[in-house]
């Protein structure tokens, strides 16, 4: 009997060993497929804007280019309300293949009108990536370990905002902008690939209800989550005065402060590793800090620095602010997305990303040919600064008005 009951305990201990290896390995597939996707996009936005730039010059067609790339959000919830349905894994593969072989055919394209079309098309699965990327993470970490979680996820999404743009302003000195498209086509494979066996552990989220139901679902947690909404809340004004950034820092660095295209690539470096130290940090400051803290002080000095980003005219300057900006910021981010996380529910978790990303799409939109029209009028370093010190209005008045949804958003960091 004492024999039999030394085996159980050994197959019993074997049985833990082998499920802890297969949470490691589904963990490691996913963060790969995570790290690939975004380097493969990371990449190759770089590589198009200065393409964009080269062939036109105009501050307002990047604004375009941009914008294209952001439209396909408008529908978000419709895609995440797909993926709860069909599966966010097999959804994932899918659109990394499709995206895969539609920048294999812009390879063949020398018309601008052309490469806008492609790559609008492409945008709509990259689209899908990143909607089922985000819920995909809290299925498989678990939900003690939703703030450690989302710290690796910023860190390896800004590790690709850091190496995409490097190595794109290093290559692109030497290739044409038909190979980087064939290399982003293995990168986007190799996302496939790892995307196929991602395994979801735990709870089985594949909803049950129609994509549309589950997108409706994800309007509603919205409006009734007041929680929720005020987080969304402060990204869309953070989209509709930031999201400008993307199409005027390359006319910032190349026109204002007569840098090169290498420049550029280390100015949006130093970007990513601002972003990888604050999603570093990120943990540390959510536990000593209460989130309403955590949001007013690091949104604040993010904004103030985007501001001061706007009246510096010395490159080394420049750095050394948007270092510091996007480190306090990202920072802050991964407090908001634990928050986030612990909030949602699994069922609709894909629909109400999904939600948020469609609500965020328009102000993104507007700020990107907004921004782009008003550099031609007025130049890029007063857009620069009047779009931080309105964000900052912006969050102090959104944070006066949700005096009690803040005390709720303390709660809810703390459960």
């Amino acid at each position: 009997m004492e024999n039999q009951n030394q085996l159980n305990h050994k197959f019993g201990e074997l049985y833990v060993h082998k499920k802890k290896i297969e949470k490691h390995r589904n963990l490691i597939t996913f963060f790969s497929a995570l790290l690939f996707s975004a380097f493969g996009y990371e990449f190759i936005f770089f590589i198009m804007t200065l393409h964009i730039y080269d062939l036109s010059k105009n501050a307002l067609n990047i604004g375009i280019f941009t914008a294209l790339t952001f439209i396909p959000r408008l529908f978000s919830s419709i895609m995440g309300g797909m993926a709860d349905k069909l599966g966010k894994g097999r959804c994932f593969a899918f659109s990394a293949v499709i995206v895969s072989l539609l920048l294999f055919s812009m390879s063949f394209s020398t018309d601008m009108k052309w490469i806008y079309v492609i790559w609008f098309i492409t945008s709509i699965f990259l689209t899908f990536i990143i909607n089922v990327r985000s819920a995909l993470l809290a299925e498989i970490v678990s939900r003690d370990h939703y703030t450690n979680g989302n710290a690796l996820v910023l860190s390896l999404l800004n590790g690709a905002k850091l190496l995409g743009p490097l190595l794109g302003g290093f290559i692109i000195m030497f290739y044409e902008i038909k190979p980087l498209l064939y290399f982003t086509c293995l990168i986007y494979l190799l996302t496939a690939l790892f995307s196929a066996y991602i395994k979801v552990t735990g709870v089985s989220v594949k909803s049950e209800t129609s994509f549309l139901d589950n997108a409706k679902m994800g309007f509603r947690l919205m409006i009734e989550n007041r929680v929720f909404g005020l987080l969304t809340s402060i990204a869309f004004f953070w989209r509709l005065f930031l999201g400008l950034q993307l199409s005027l820092f390359v006319i910032y660095i190349k026109d204002c402060l007569a840098g090169t295209s290498e420049q550029y690539g280390i100015f949006i470096t130093m970007m990513g590793v601002g972003s990888i130290a604050g999603s570093l940090l990120g943990p540390y400051a959510s536990k000593r800090i209460d989130s309403q803290r955590l949001i007013t002080i690091g949104l604040s000095l993010h904004y103030v620095s985007f501001a001061a980003l706007g009246l510096c005219n010395h490159y080394l300057w420049a750095l050394v602010i948007i270092f510091t900006s996007y480190l306090v910021f990202y920072m802050t981010l991964v407090g908001m997305h634990a928050v986030r996380d612990r909030i949602t529910q699994y069922e609709i978790r894909s629909s109400a990303y999904g939600t948020v990303t469609a609500v965020l799409t328009p102000p993104a939109i507007l700020s990107m040919l907004a921004g782009g029209y008003l550099a031609n009028q007025f130049g890029v370093v007063v857009i620069l600064s009047a779009a931080g010190l309105l964000a900052l209005l912006s969050l102090h008045m959104i944070l006066y008005f949700g005096r009690k949804i803040l005390m709720l958003l303390r709660s809810s960091a703390e459960a």
